[in-house]
């Protein structure tokens, strides 16, 4: 009857069941993921979004900037008085008067633009005209006058509108000017005695926008094109009003081009790999449905089958109980099971007892060093109520101490942090022993950031201050590392009586230079170094080499 072993699948309710379950678990899990990605992708965009306004909003005040340091410039020569008189000057030939006009050029160099390129127009109410030197900009002199009395007009101007800005593009292929006239006018009499035009190079504005990576465009106040960071020219009717920023004191606007460009591109790879991942998961479920309803439906074959073969032990359905002896096989494994079942239940309940006092232990040995942290702080507060400053600032230093040693278990951390280690320790000490004992901590910037293990110097500077400074009320520490090849080197030196002098020493041998031998041989091979040098007169040096830094800052 080998009928049943072929076409039984088992129990429908059951596939079911299964079914039913795989894909309660697949739908939230799809949802789940869709939704992730969807609130992944808004915050992106918002995020990125702030960035960006953050940006611009940074390169619009640099932008800013150049021209009202450019507009502020032209302020010297309104304020200047004899810059006034020379204006008035009838002879264009005058020599004082070309001299007044150098003098304040040449002050703007030291006032606004110090080393940058510039150059001046002036003219006075007599129609003469005095230029600097062009050159530095590339242009001709003469060129620059003719393009300034080409490009400005001063139509509908009075008083109260007085100067004007705008582009100027020498032929020939030079490079385009930024312009800035200005009507020049006495402080007193509000009457116009010239126009100063302010030149500088749009290189000026180019550097800035070059250097935020973006795109900008700067119009000004009649929708000319001014700039653009692209080659193709943007329409400014594409942009809102909303990403329009004035550059005051010009009537320009800038607008930024390619806001939404760069998180666009990454939200698509974002897009595909969420799909791929929704097509993984469909597959692993497919694949998955299919090998657990197989199983089952083997499983229930081979239980139908013993189930009919125990009723009727003489049925032969083509299962691997051939006889009474296999039951009584299948009998004992049983029983062994469900004894082996309690003596796990019973092993279960022990465990579970042991682990409920193991964690209230834990706990209890947790709320200890948190009690005692706590009650440094509480001791701080009322130190500091009661001005007593140094006393909270010392329980401040012992409580980031007990916390380094308490709270963090790698083995590692950078030599900033150990430096930072060593200046609570050091306060702590220098209350101890005396303010008198000067202790100077230095390290090479560029070994700041390296892997170090932790509380490595503490106890060469503790050795320091028990067997050099017990007793006395002054003296100084020095504490220094530097590269030595591919590794570093420490120095802990002071000017105290010394060891040979100190009878600690002498009875328990320094436990933490041993302790701090260990850790190198450990940790650094037997390459690493310690070694006491004894000073002249008095004092100790002792120096710590280690090879080859290594290790993880976690």
């Amino acid at each position: 009857m080998s009928w049943g072993s072929k076409w039984y699948q088992g129990p429908k309710s059951v596939q079911r069941r299964i079914i039913i379950l795989l894909v309660s678990i697949f739908i939230p899990l799809i949802i789940i993921l869709y939704t992730a990605y969807h609130f992944s992708e808004r915050t992106m965009v918002h995020k990125v979004a702030e960035i960006n306004r953050i940006k611009v909003e940074q390169t619009a005040s640099r932008v800013k900037d150049l021209f009202q340091r450019t507009f502020m410039s032209t302020n010297n020569f309104i304020y200047d008085k004899a810059f006034i008189q020379a204006l008035q000057e009838k002879d264009s030939m005058s020599i004082e008067k070309n001299s007044t006009y150098l003098q304040a050029i040449e002050r703007l160099q030291y006032t606004f633009f110090l080393n940058e390129k510039y150059a001046v127009v002036i003219q006075d109410n007599y129609g003469n005209m005095f230029e600097s030197n062009p050159s530095r900009l590339g242009i001709r002199k003469g060129e620059l006058q003719a393009g300034i009395l080409k490009t400005i007009h001063w139509e509908g101007y009075d008083f109260f509108n007085s100067y004007q800005w705008g582009m100027l593009k020498p032929e020939g292929g030079s490079e385009p000017l930024i312009v800035l006239s200005r009507w020049i006018f006495s402080p007193v009499t509000a009457n116009k005695r010239g126009i100063v035009s302010m030149v500088i190079p749009l290189s000026n504005l180019k550097e800035i926008l070059n250097q935020d990576n973006g795109s900008y465009a700067i119009w000004d106040d009649k929708n000319n094109l001014i700039f653009s960071t692209e080659a193709e020219q943007p329409r400014r009717e594409e942009t809102t009003s909303d990403s329009k920023i004035l550059l005051p004191p010009t009537p320009w606007s800038m607008m930024q081009t390619d806001s939404t460009a760069v998180i666009q591109n990454e939200l698509r790879y974002f897009q595909l790999t969420v799909m791929a991942t929704i097509l993984i998961i469909l597959v692993i479920f497919i694949t998955t449905s299919t090998f657990v309803m197989k199983t089952i439906s083997q499983v229930f074959n081979q239980i139908r089958l013993l189930s009919k073969r125990l009723v009727n032990p003489s049925l032969d359905l083509s299962v691997a109980v051939h006889s009474d002896q296999h039951l009584a096989e299948l009998s004992e494994l049983l029983q062994q099971l469900i004894h082996n079942l309690q003596i796990s239940r019973d092993n279960l309940e022990w465990a579970a007892t042991e682990k409920r006092n193991l964690e209230m232990q834990i706990l209890q040995e947790q709320m200890n060093p948190h009690f005692l942290l706590n009650s440094l702080n509480t001791i701080r507060f009322l130190a500091e109520q009661s001005s007593q400053d140094k006393i909270g600032s010392l329980v401040l230093s012992l409580s980031y101490l007990l916390k380094q040693q308490l709270y963090r278990n790698e083995g590692y951390w950078t030599l900033e942090e150990e430096k930072e280690y060593l200046l609570k320790y050091i306060e702590i000490q220098r209350a101890r022993f005396g303010e008198n004992i000067i202790v100077k901590i230095d390290f090479s910037k560029e070994l700041t950031p390296m892997p170090i293990l932790r509380m490595l110097l503490q106890p060469l500077v503790e050795n320091s201050f028990e067997h050099g400074f017990n007793g006395r009320a002054n003296g100084c520490i020095l504490i220094q590392a530097d590269r030595w090849g591919s590794g570093v080197r420490f120095v802990v030196s002071d000017d105290g009586v010394g060891f040979a002098a100190s009878p600690q020493l002498t009875a328990r041998k320094s436990i933490g230079l041993s302790n701090v031998r260990e850790r190198l041989r450990l940790h650094y091979g037997e390459q690493s170094v310690l070694e006491i040098t004894v000073r002249q007169p008095s004092g100790t040096i002792i120096s710590l080499t280690i090879p080859d830094l290594k290790g993880e800052v976690v």
